[in-house]
């Protein structure tokens, strides 16, 4: 049975990042195919973890197809919880998971920040 490979970048990061690239690079050498969704969808402004999930969900073949997830800080947050959810996630490979993001980000957002709406 083959397996899926999905990496998820991080927070403000893209597809396209030096990460992605060398990543990509090493499973087209080893004749691996690997998915890299843009977790942006096009308006980072809007990016919100639930509509990753989601995304991130859609790309799975099918339920029997084992899936690995390799994720990158708050792509790493987004594959553990994938990888709670869904059964065919059989291996998750965390690089700097950004377990504490909330926790990191809001005291540097401040009450005001998350009032101000992105236009």
């Amino acid at each position: 049975m083959s397996s899926e490979f999905i990496y998820l970048h991080g927070f403000a990061s893209s597809p396209n990042s030096a990460k992605a690239e060398y990543i990509r690079t090493c499973f087209a050498q080893a004749n691996i195919k690997l998915k890299i969704p843009d977790l942006n969808a096009g308006d980072f402004s809007h990016l919100t973890i639930t509509r990753q999930l989601s995304q991130i969900a859609s790309q799975f073949n099918h339920h029997s197809t084992p899936v690995t997830l390799i994720g990158s800080s708050l792509g790493g947050l987004s594959a553990a919880h994938l990888g709670q959810q869904y059964p065919q996630v059989q291996r998750l490979v965390l690089l700097a998971p950004a377990f504490g993001f909330l926790s990191h980000w809001l005291p540097k957002v401040g009450d005001e920040g998350l009032t101000t709406e992105v236009k």
